[in-house]
């Protein structure tokens, strides 16, 4: 396998350099043991260690969101698993090189929007900042405390054809892929943990304990447990898995704009139990985003008024509002002399040669090989993408250079570097992909210093001879081996003093909104998935000489699933009655069906999408599964068998979910909210299921019973009513059993009472005198129930063969729990403003 790489190097005869082959064609000698253990594993071995890799990561529910692409939203992140492999020599010299750019870049920042010396002594050109959309003039003169402005930094660098690494972007706004390269770690470690401790990888595990003891240190009031935040764009945006993922590994609160507000010039955190001060931000949104009175007011990303907190210093934002100036390509020319002057040095590691076209010279250079040359706007955006000159034609390259001429400031043009390849598994084979990587570089609070990551995220081309390589383009990504003993064998202190504290658990209303809902789809899915399976089942059972509508015992479930679902008119309709296999196989696959399961599934796992810091590891498999069962049924389901075999499947997988939560989540705000959801779901769906199946007799004792039967199937007490009763089926025995038996989980004063017990574990906002709201409609609905008659509820209508006195109780339960349902958002999550609720509370039906 190696010797076939190193044979199609040699006859690919290109200008790049390889990572693994030596110009004489040898292997280069920190790739040479781990070479030796691909070529003993041979291709079949690597093929199955590719899709380990990949499992793994798919079970972790590692994602990349692409927007536009045919596969849909939540792409599984693609690991190679063959590593980027630095040497300890090279190491020495890029860390090197790393923490020289950050301080200069540091330097840089804080001269920008403070006395601005380096356009006064013409070593920056000040149209090359102030046209730059990155400059933000409201930050002028804002400093953080301390020596560092300059928090975070990632660079995209690459091996050049002299075999030095080039320097092509600084990522200093809001950086991302850190971490992806803990998890892309984590997984090349489960997989290949010899070849790890063989060629003495470092760890990378340290970065994230100093970015921890960076972001305490922070705060303007040095706090023991300063509130930090981490403030992402949203489930949408691409790498949202990442917020959630370092979110979650940090020990942040992960907030959206919305779950933030500023007032009395402090930021406050909207939790279910009010406003909470934040001390720190740690943003994952661009700049210009941040805040819509200062900034862009089409934005919905940032938190109005959060420049001015950040004026008054009543919070920390990192990097600071304004850090993507030093993203401008231009300043890349001007960086060499900067350093020079500065610093008294050169650059350690050189940036790819760029020539800003807001000098004469260079414009006129630039528009003699616009051609050669890769031209970028010094914004860089989705609407001025940075183009390769000889991709053009002629026509579009006569327009660029109208551009250029036009507004020569706003460009530059940059050298195309044929940078590095390195060994790339991709369809099943080795092949030589051109490949960057990512660093990323975080202030040390403790040694005034920058530490380095011994690695970083790593990404070569899909497809052969291209450049520009992003994941938004197929890029694939690597995990990075830094090799050679550690140098910092020093374990980072910890920000904070030894003394055990418990810090008070804080829970977003936005969060608490979507865990209370990640609920209600969860039992809604699953109840209906009951109730069809057993409409199957009759369906399937029945005698072809029967007509459907005659059949009282399937019309009723058919017509029960309908009111269930609330996709009237459904089996209301004779159409559907007659013929019910198409309205049967929407109600399961299609998720455009408002009320079917495949969309109650998706709504269930977009909630837990967006609470995913809050869940398990093993929580993100089950929820894979059950993805996976959906689709499958979506693509394989040819014939109503296979759907009641998939529904078999999907309801085990529904109550594994339910099943580990009930083990695992701790006892807090966030496992009191995923059950009320729970509850409030199943008792409102209960009250619907025994109205449509018990609230009218019909003309046969033995179809009653059959109803009965089902009515108990569908609540799982068909067992618990046989051990109890030890008679034939009765409907005040079913009544006492699924109405007012305490001990019976599915029935409805269990339930009930398990909301409002539920309801006690959660912060109470502001002064109540008494019993809260919500507590005061549950005790309605409680008492409702305690004092029911039974007796009179099987007080059956001679003339409309009705049991009215039941239909009217259960009617006045769902209104209760609609009314609890209410007043549970006005109390702890209307601080949201937006309802983040799929479908409206009108599905609780007036019955």
């Amino acid at each position: 396998m190696i010797e076939s790489y190193l044979e199609a190097i040699k006859r690919s005869n290109t200008p790049f350099i390889d990572e693994l082959a030596l110009p004489n064609g040898k292997i280069a000698p920190h790739w040479q043991k781990l070479a030796i253990a691909y070529e003993k594993m041979g291709l079949e071995k690597m093929n199955q260690h590719y899709g380990e890799v990949a499992q793994q990561l798919r079970e972790n529910g590692v994602t990349y969101n692409i927007h536009g692409d045919p596969d849909g939203m939540n792409r599984p992140w693609n690991l190679d698993p063959i590593p980027m492999m630095i040497s300890a020599g090279d190491w020495a010299i890029v860390e090197a090189g790393l923490i020289q750019r950050a301080r200069l870049l540091n330097y840089v920042l804080s001269d920008i929007y403070g006395n601005r010396s380096l356009i006064t002594n013409c070593l920056l050109p000040f149209e090359l900042i102030y046209n730059h959309r990155g400059f933000l003039r409201a930050a002028d003169k804002i400093k953080l405390e301390g020596p560092h402005q300059l928090i975070l930094n990632s660079c995209d660098l690459a091996r050049g054809p002299n075999g030095k690494m080039w320097v092509l972007h600084d990522r200093v706004d809001a950086p991302s892929g850190a971490g992806y390269t803990f998890e892309n770690r984590s997984a090349m470690t489960r997989i290949f943990p010899e070849l790890i401790r063989e060629n003495q990888v470092r760890k990378i595990s340290n970065y994230y304990q100093i970015l921890k003891n960076t972001l305490i240190n922070l705060s303007y009031k040095n706090k023991e447990n300063p509130r930090i935040v981490l403030l992402s764009p949203g489930p949408l945006n691409e790498t949202y898995f990442e917020h959630a993922y370092v979110a979650s590994l940090l020990g942040l609160t992960l907030a959206l704009g919305g779950d933030l507000t500023v007032s009395d010039g402090f930021v406050w955190l909207k939790t279910i139990k009010g406003l909470e001060k934040v001390d720190v931000i740690i943003r994952r949104v661009d700049d210009v985003y941040c805040d819509p009175l200062y900034f862009r007011n089409d934005s919905h990303l940032g938190v109005v008024g959060l420049m001015e907190a950040v004026r008054q210093k009543k919070v920390t934002v990192i990097n600071p509002l304004g850090s993507r100036i030093l993203e401008n390509p231009g300043l890349l020319a001007f960086l060499p002399g900067i350093c020079r002057h500065l610093l008294d040095e050169e650059l350690i590691l050189p940036s790819v040669a760029t020539w800003w076209c807001g000098q004469k010279e260079a414009k006129e250079y630039v528009l003699s090989r616009v051609h050669e040359l890769v031209i970028r706007n010094i914004y860089r955006s989705n609407e001025s993408p940075s183009v390769y000159g000889g991709d053009l034609s002629k026509d579009n390259l006569n327009q660029l250079k109208g551009k250029i001429k036009a507004h020569p400031y706003m460009y530059v043009g940059q050298e195309r570097v044929d940078y590095s390849t390195t060994p790339s598994f991709i369809n099943g084979k080795l092949t030589a992909r051109n490949s960057i990587f990512r660093s990323y570089t975080v202030a040390d609070s403790e040694t005034q210093g920058y530490y380095v990551m011994p690695g970083g995220l790593s990404r070569s081309s899909a497809k052969e001879g291209v450049f520009l390589i992003s994941n938004q383009t197929g890029g694939i990504s690597k995990d990075t081996w830094v090799l050679g003993k550690k140098s910092d064998s020093v374990e980072p202190k910890s920000a904070v003093k030894p003394n055990l504290i418990k810090v008070e658990t804080v829970l977003p209303s936005r969060t608490g909104e979507h865990l209370f809902w990640q609920g209600r789809y969860l039992e809604r899915a699953a109840n209906t998935v009951r109730l069809v399976r057993m409409a199957l089942k009759t369906y399937n059972e029945m005698d072809d000489s029967v007509s459907i509508e005659k059949d009282v015992v399937l019309s009723t479930l058919l017509k029960t699933l309908t009111e269930l679902t609330f996709t009237h008119p459904g089996f209301f309709t004779p159409k559907n009655l007659i013929n019910p296999e198409k309205e049967l196989k929407a109600l399961v696959i299609d998720s455009s069906k408002l009320g079917s399961i495949a969309q109650s599934i998706q709504a269930f796992l977009a909630n837990s999408y967006a609470v995913r810091d809050r869940l398990s590891l093993d929580t993100w498999r089950i929820l894979d599964t059950i993805s996976d069962e959906v689709q499958s049924m979506k693509k394989e389901a040819v014939n109503l068998q296979d759907i009641y075999h998939g529904l078999d499947n999907l309801i085990i997988k529904l109550m594994a979910f339910t099943g580990l939560n009930l083990d695992n989540m701790t006892r807090e705000p966030t496992w009191s909210l995923l059950n009320i959801g729970r509850f409030v779901e199943t008792a409102t769906n209960n009250c619907v299921i025994l109205h449509s199946m018990l609230g009218q007799s019909f003309n046969t004792e033995d179809k009653n019973k059959t109803i009965m039967e089902y009515t108990l199937r569908c609540s799982e007490s068909l067992v618990t009513y046989r051990y109890q009763y030890r008679s034939t089926l009765l409907l005040e025995g079913i009544l006492n059993l699924l109405i007012l038996d305490e001990t019976n989980p599915r029935s409805l004063v269990f339930q009930i009472s398990s909301i409002d017990a539920h309801i006690q574990e959660i912060p109470q906002t502001g002064i109540s005198f008494g019993l809260s709201s919500v507590r005061k409609s549950l005790l309605t609905a409680l008492t409702k129930v305690r004092l029911c008659d039974v007796k009179s509820l099987v007080e059956l209508d001679e003339v409309t063969a009705e049991y009215s006195n039941l239909n009217q109780f259960l009617s006045e339960i769902v209104e209760l729990l609609h009314e609890v349902s209410n007043k549970i958002f006005e109390n702890y999550f209307g601080q949201t403003g937006v309802k983040y609720r799929a479908m409206s509370q009108s599905r609780l039906l007036e019955i």
